[in-house]
C-alpha cells in the first residue's frame, strides 16, 4: 500500500552526512534490517555533541525513482550508538527488489541508493546466487573484489546476487596487516608484544573506529548498499586467533572481557543483522539475541580451558552480550545454518608455550599425533591419556589430560546446530562459518625422518578434531544429505569432500567415506597464506621448498610456488619441483595419502567466490583477481582466473560426487590433483 511522501526540505548547506553509506542485511521473506550512519558535518564526537539523535526519514519503494512509497516512517540515529540506525521493515513480500533511501532533517541523504531483495518463500522452487567473502584487511590493499563484483552483477542480466555471505574478518582488529594504505592511530587503543606500536582497538570507541574507517572506503559502500549482506564474525573483528573472551597475543590467554563486550557492541552498530527479531528457521527457535550491555572485569582464563562456555562470570557475561549464529530458509532449496566458532571454544588444544617448544610457533606446524592426544583430553586411548607426550627430541606434559575434549561450537550452539540440520527438509542444507573444516596437512616425515606430518594450523578445526568427528558422524549417521560447507578465514581458495575421518590412504577412499563438500574462499584482500609463508620463511630455511623456489628460469624451472603441490601431494613431490622444476619429476614422487580429500588448492589467490543453488545441485565458481596492490581502486580488475565446481544432489545409497576443477584463466601450479 503506498503512501503519501513529504518532499524533502529546500536545498541548503549541509549539515549533516552519512559518510558510511547505508546496508541491508539478513533478508528474510517479508523482512530485511536496514541501516545506516548520519553524523554533522562538523565532525563532532559523540561526547561534544548536544542532540541525543538526529531524526531520520526512511523510506523504502519497490522502484528507483520512489514514485511510490510504502515505507515512509522517521528513526532516530541515538548518538549512544554513534550515530548508527537499525531498522527492521517488516510486512514486504518475498523473492521483491525494493530500494530505500535515509534522508536528514536538512535533506541529506547517502551518496547511494539502497537496494535489497527479501528472500523467496520457504516453498519457492528457486535457484539462489550467493556471493560468499571473507578477510578484507583495509591496510593490505583495494577490494577491487566488490567492484569486480558490482560490475559483474550489472551487467548480468536474469542471473543476479542474491545475497552477499561474509564469514568473518570484516574488519582487523591491530595495525599492521599493510602498507597500501592506512588506518589512523585508534582514539585510545592498547599495545601488545615487546614493541609499543604494535597496537590493537581496546575500547569501544576503537573499534567503531574501524568500522568507520573500513566502511569509508567506496567499493565496500557500494556493494553494501546494491546487496543485502548476511555476516557472521571470526577472530579479528574482536582479536587475533581468538577463543571466548581471551586474547592470544602473548601468552594465548589474556584477559579481555572489555574488549569483547566492546568488540560485540561495535559489531552490532555497523552491521545489520536480525537477531532478536530472527523468528528462526526450519522449526528451529532462534538462538540469535541482540546486543545487551553488560559490565564486566578482565578475569584470567585457565590455559586448558576446555569445557566450551567457561563459567568464569565475567567470560560468561562478556560472551552472551551477543549472540549471532542462526539459520535462514531461502526457498525449497537451501537452508543457510550460520555458527560462532569464536564465541564458545575451548582454548587452542596445545597451550603456546607447549606448541612454541615442540613446533617453534604458537599455533602453527604441529604434530598431529600431540593434537590428537591433547584434543581428545581425558577421552584419548578409552580413558587412558599419557601423562606426557612425545614430539621429535621434546617430551612434553600432557596438559589435557584431565580435561573434556575440545569444543569448538560448545554444548548449547552444537545443539542447535544438531536440531537445525535434522529438522530442515531444504534440498541442501548449507553451513556457514568462519574457519575451514578441511584439514590441510603437510607430511614433513617425507623429506625429514626426525619430523612427523603437522597440521598447519590448529586454529581451524583441524584442531578440534573430536567435535568435528561428532558432527560429521551425526550427519552420517542421520542420513542428513546434500550437504556444503562455506568457510574462509586461511586467505587461500580451496575445495574438497568433507569427511566421517581423514585417514585415507588416497583420494578414492576419501570420496567413498564422504558426507557432503567444502568450498573454502580466499580473502578480499588480506595478504595470501603463500605470500605470508613466504615473508615469514627465511630462504635457506628447510621449509622454504615446500613453499616456493626462487630460482625461476634456472635448470628449466617454469614454477615458483610449490605450496599448492605441498598440500596436494605432498612435501616430497614439492621438493622435487623445486629441485628440477619439472612436475613430472614432482608427481613421480607424489604421496597418495596427502590431505586426499582435497581437490584444489589455490594458496595465492584475493578475491570471492559465486555459490549457486539450486533443486540439481550446487555449483560453486572462485574468482581469483590480481593481488589488491596491483589494480588502481577505480578499475575493475579482470579475473586471473574462474574454477568452478559441481556437486549434484544425491539420494540415499548415492556418493558425494563433486565435480572438478574446471579452471578458465591461467591455472594455479598445478592445476589439481590430476594434471589436465
Amino acid at each position: 500500500m503506498s503512501v503519501d511522501v513529504k518532499p524533502p526540505p529546500a536545498a541548503q548547506a549541509s549539515r549533516y552526512r552519512f559518510p558510511q553509506g547505508l546496508a541491508s542485511g539478513d533478508p528474510l521473506p517479508d523482512a530485511v534490517m536496514l541501516w545506516t550512519r548520519v553524523e554533522p558535518v562538523n565532525g563532532a564526537t559523540p561526547e561534544d555533541r548536544t542532540e541525543t539523535a538526529v531524526p531520520l526519514n526512511l523510506q523504502v519503494s519497490e522502484d528507483e525513482s520512489f514514485s511510490t512509497v510504502i515505507v515512509d516512517r522517521t528513526v532516530d540515529a541515538p548518538v549512544s550508538s554513534d550515530g548508527t540506525v537499525r531498522v527492521f521493515v517488516e510486512n514486504l513480500t518475498p523473492r521483491t527488489t525494493y530500494y530505500y533511501r535515509f534522508v536528514a532533517p536538512d535533506g541529506t541523504r547517502p551518496s547511494f541508493t539502497g537496494r535489497t531483495r527479501t528472500a523467496p518463500a520457504r516453498t519457492d522452487d528457486v535457484t539462489v546466487r550467493i556471493a560468499v567473502a571473507s578477510c578484507q584487511a583495509y591496510e593490505a590493499g583495494n577490494y577491487g573484489a566488490y567492484r569486480w563484483l558490482i560490475e559483474e552483477d550489472a551487467s548480468t542480466s536474469g542471473r543476479s546476487i542474491d545475497v552477499v555471505l561474509h564469514l568473518g574478518d570484516f574488519i582487523y582488529e591491530a595495525l599492521g596487516y599493510g602498507t597500501a594504505r592506512s588506518v589512523p592511530d585508534f582514539p585510545d587503543g592498547g599495545s601488545h608484544g615487546d614493541d609499543a606500536s604494535q597496537r590493537h582497538a581496546k575500547t569501544l570507541a576503537d573499534y567503531r573506529h574501524l568500522y568507520k574507517t573500513y566502511l569509508s572506503d567506496p567499493d565496500l559502500q557500494e556493494a553494501r548498499a546494491r546487496f543485502p549482506f548476511v555476516n557472521i564474525w571470526d577472530d579479528h573483528e574482536f582479536t587475533n586467533d581468538a577463543w571466548q573472551s581471551a586474547a592470544t597475543y602473548d601468552a594465548g590467554r589474556e584477559p579481555a572481557q572489555r574488549r569483547k563486550v566492546a568488540a560485540n557492541r561495535a559489531w552490532f552498530d555497523f552491521i545489520p543483522a536480525v537477531l532478536s527479531d530472527h523468528p528462526g528457521s526450519a522449526g528451529q527457535a532462534s538462538q540469535a539475541q541482540d546486543y545487551k550491555d553488560t559490565p564486566v572485569e578482565n578475569n584470567a582464563l585457565p590455559a586448558t580451558a576446555t569445557e566450551g562456555l567457561h563459567p568464569e562470570p565475567n567470560n560468561r557475561s562478556a560472551i552472551e552480550s551477543l549472540t549471532i549464529y542462526r539459520s535462514f530458509r531461502w526457498g525449497k532449496h537451501l537452508e543457510l545454518t550460520l555458527t560462532d566458532t569464536r564465541s564458545y571454544r575451548s582454548a587452542h588444544p596445545v597451550p603456546p608455550e607447549i606448541n612454541r617448544q615442540i613446533a617453534g610457533t604458537d599455533r602453527y606446524l604441529t604434530p598431529l599425533s600431540v593434537v590428537e592426544v591433547f584434543d581428545a583430553g581425558r577421552t584419548y586411548n578409552d580413558g587412558r591419556p599419557p601423562a606426557t607426550v612425545s614430539a621429535g627430541d621434546h617430551e612434553v606434559p600432557n596438559a589435557r589430560r584431565h580435561h573434556p575434549p575440545g569444543t569448538m561450537l560448545g554444548k548449547r550452539q552444537k545443539s542447535w546446530w544438531k536440531a537445525t540440520m535434522q529438522a530442515s527438509d531444504a534440498t541442501w542444507k548449507v553451513w556457514g562459518h568462519s574457519v575451514p573444516t578441511l584439514p590441510m596437512r603437510l607430511d614433513l616425515d617425507a623429506v625429514d625422518p626426525d619430523a612427523e606430518t603437522v597440521v598447519f594450523t590448529t586454529d581451524t578445526w583441524d584442531g578440534y578434531l573430536t567435535e568435528r568427528a561428532e558432527l560429521m558422524a551425526f550427519l552420517d549417521d542421520n542420513r542428513i544429505r546434500n550437504v556444503v560447507s562455506l568457510s574462509g578465514d586461511n586467505h587461500n581458495s580451496f575445495a574438497g569432500v568433507i569427511c566421517r575421518q581423514y585417514e585415507h590412504a588416497n583420494a578414492d577412499a576419501a570420496a567413498a567415506d564422504a558426507v557432503g563438500a567444502e568450498f573454502s574462499v580466499c580473502g578480499i584482500s588480506s595478504p595470501s597464506v603463500f605470500q605470508a609463508l613466504v615473508q615469514a620463511v627465511d630462504a635457506d630455511s628447510a621449509l622454504r621448498p615446500l613453499i616456493t623456489h626462487d630460482a625461476r628460469g634456472a635448470g628449466g624451472n617454469e614454477f615458483e610456488e610449490t605450496l599448492n603441490l605441498t598440500f596436494l601431494h605432498g612435501a616430497k613431490a614439492a621438493a622435487a619441483a623445486a629441485k628440477t622444476g619439472r612436475l613430472e619429476a614432482a608427481l613421480s614422487v607424489a604421496n597418495d595419502a596427502q590431505n586426499p580429500h582435497l581437490r584444489y588448492v589455490d594458496s595465492n589467490a584475493y578475491g570471492l567466490a559465486i555459490v549457486t543453488v539450486d533443486g540439481d545441485a550446487v555449483d560453486a565458481d572462485f574468482v581469483t583477481i590480481p593481488p589488491p596492490t596491483e589494480v588502481p581502486r577505480t578499475t575493475t580488475p579482470d579475473p586471473l582466473r574462474r574454477t568452478r565446481f559441481h556437486l549434484p544432489t544425491r539420494t540415499p545409497g548415492e556418493p558425494v560426487d563433486l565435480q572438478g576443477p574446471e579452471v578458465s584463466g591461467h591455472p594455479p601450479f598445478p592445476l589439481s590433483r590430476t594434471e589436465e
